[in-house]
């Protein structure tokens, strides 16, 4: 006796299926890095940074010391400041605008590239299944979750990092700060903040490129399914295969029987003469070539052959032609060209036969 392990049946180890694909984007589950599209607005940031920075700059400076020279003087109530923040937030917010539009811009374009056009509430309906505390631990201490958590540390690392490596750069000029001119100072720190976007962009990158991998893997896994998902799916959209050939099977049987029914119109039968049998009627006035009303093979041949002597229609051995006609044309269909000959010859010689017989 065969023994079949269940347990197969029950593990995902089946890769999902176009249907179940489209399922799972419907519900808005999608393979997508939002390290990735951060990491495009970075860069874009930087890219914009090259365009708008001088002109940044300049309104930072002139800010400065604007804040500098006015801020110091009279009351230091906010009230009393009020105004001259207005103003500094008035001279700097329209030159970041540039900046942060092609930041966002960017971002946006390349989330879109990644999920494509896709609309759903679907993430955004409540889920009253994810209450429950014993599943919300497991997801707690999922390996998702690790990697996520991972992840934050390694952005605090990147961030630590490129300033690290942009203070580390600028070293020799801190030293002499105290001495330096405002301007200057000033200067060293505009280049220092730029400096540390450019590191936390490029490192960015390697840490999205690896992120965007991971979510691919860890979306394909989460969409395996099982045999018996597979099975299932099948049955609920393609139908059961076992009613499906018994759809087919009375399909075959009703065309056979009013194929049938066909066969003691005919004119002649040509056979093989066991193995194919063609039935052929022609009428002159009302057709243009003989047509095949009936054609089988063993059983059906038999069929055939049966129904025509009983019914008195004329019977004509002819190998080569029965197996031509079967195999070139199909139910109801007309004598092609290059058969018209051979089965003209063949209902001559019936009508001849019919001749004699009156």
């Amino acid at each position: 006796m065969m023994r079949v392990d269940l347990q197969l049946f029950a593990e995902k180890t089946e890769r999902a299926t176009p249907r179940h694909r489209t399922d799972a984007r419907k519900e808005g589950r999608i393979a997508h890095s939002a390290d990735v599209a951060t990491a495009a607005s970075l860069i874009a940031a930087v890219a914009a940074l090259q365009f708008f920075g001088s002109h940044l700059y300049s309104v930072l400076w002139q800010s400065t010391t604007l804040l500098l020279s006015q801020g110091t003087s009279g009351s230091a109530s906010l009230s009393a400041q009020l105004p001259l923040l207005m103003s500094i937030g008035g001279m700097i917010v329209p030159s970041l605008i540039p900046i942060f539009a092609v930041s966002l811009l960017i971002g946006l374009g390349v989330a879109f590239a990644q999920v494509g056009p896709l609309f759903t509430v679907k993430p955004l309906l409540p889920d009253f299944g994810r209450i429950n505390v014993i599943a919300g631990m497991g997801r707690l201490f999922s390996a998702r979750s690790m990697v996520e958590l991972v992840k934050s540390a390694v952005k605090i690392l990147l961030i630590g990092a490129a300033s690290y490596m942009a203070v580390a750069g600028a070293a020799a000029q801190l030293v002499m700060l105290d001495q330096a001119d405002p301007a200057l100072i000033f200067a060293l720190i505009a280049h220092a903040a730029g400096a540390i976007l450019l590191y936390v962009a490029l490192l960015y990158i390697a840490l999205a490129i690896a992120d965007f991998f991971f979510q691919r893997f860890e979306f394909e896994r989460s969409l395996r399914m099982s045999k018996n998902d597979v099975r299932d799916e099948s049955k609920r959209f393609e139908g059961n295969p076992l009613i499906k050939r018994k759809i087919r099977e009375r399909g075959r049987a009703i065309a056979r029987r009013r194929m049938m029914q066909l066969v003691p119109q005919a004119d002649v039968v040509i056979t093989n003469p066991t193995h194919y049998a063609v039935a052929l009627k022609y009428d002159a006035k009302t057709m243009h070539a003989p047509q095949v009303v009936a054609k089988g093979v063993d059983d059906t041949a038999r069929r055939i052959r049966e129904v025509a002597l009983l019914h008195d229609v004329p019977i004509v051995e002819n190998q080569p032609l029965a197996r031509s006609l079967y195999q070139l044309v199909q139910l109801e269909d007309y004598v092609p060209d290059q058969l018209f000959g051979a089965v003209a010859e063949v209902l001559a010689y019936v009508y001849r036969l019919r001749n004699r017989a009156l």
